[in-house]
């Protein structure tokens, strides 16, 4: 049980860096165009 929580805490946190990342590239966009 134990390492299923975590496994998701690191799941949860890869997936908030990749909302992350995804973000800037959008605002990014936003503001070079």
């Amino acid at each position: 049980e134990e390492m299923k929580a975590r496994d998701q805490m690191e799941w949860v946190r890869a997936v908030n860096g990749i909302r992350n990342m995804a973000e800037e590239i959008v605002l990014k966009e936003l503001i070079y165009r």
